[in-house]
């Protein structure tokens, strides 16, 4: 019996191989720092005809996040057959952990670097901002669980033989 190629265990690791595999999970948080902070500033756009304004920014920027982590959850093997790509959970987590660390250096600490307690023009206290936090708090979460979920069948389908 033959395990499928999405559960076959990774090769012994090399020093190459660990240098690509850092810097791919780098680059991936970079992805997700670079989505969380277009969103962020993206995100209060409005289409509006006549006397309706359309939210197509917040639907763009949530778009956004949501092909990155999608596109990685698809893309990335659940358990790698090289030790030079990251596992679909890492990868999808690594993005997942840009986009917050975005996010909530936008919202909060904001540049210039201080802890004080300044006020924000970029994520604003009221609906559109709001549902872009917490959207894409929900999103993040949905896409590291499904990972989640994946990483556990395969291991436990190679347990089972």
């Amino acid at each position: 019996m033959t395990t499928p190629p999405d559960t076959k265990p990774a090769a012994a690791p090399t020093a190459a191989g660990r240098a690509t595999r850092i810097a791919l999970s780098v680059l991936l948080l970079a992805a997700g720092l670079a989505v969380g902070t277009v969103g962020a500033f993206y995100h209060r756009a409005e289409f509006t005809t006549g006397t309706i304004s359309w939210p197509n920014g917040l639907l763009l920027s949530l778009g956004g996040l949501v092909g990155l982590l999608l596109g990685l959850g698809e893309l990335l093997p659940v358990v790698p057959t090289r030790r030079e790509v990251p596992a679909r959970l890492p990868g999808v987590a690594f993005a997942a952990a840009g986009w917050v660390i975005a996010v909530i250096w936008l919202s909060y600490i904001g540049p210039p670097f201080s802890f004080a307690n300044k006020g924000d023009v970029i994520l604003a206290n009221d609906w559109i901002s709001m549902a872009f936090l917490i959207v894409g708090m929900a999103l993040a979460t949905f896409f590291l669980y499904r990972a989640w979920i994946a990483s556990l069948d395969a291991k436990l389908a190679r347990a089972r033989g």
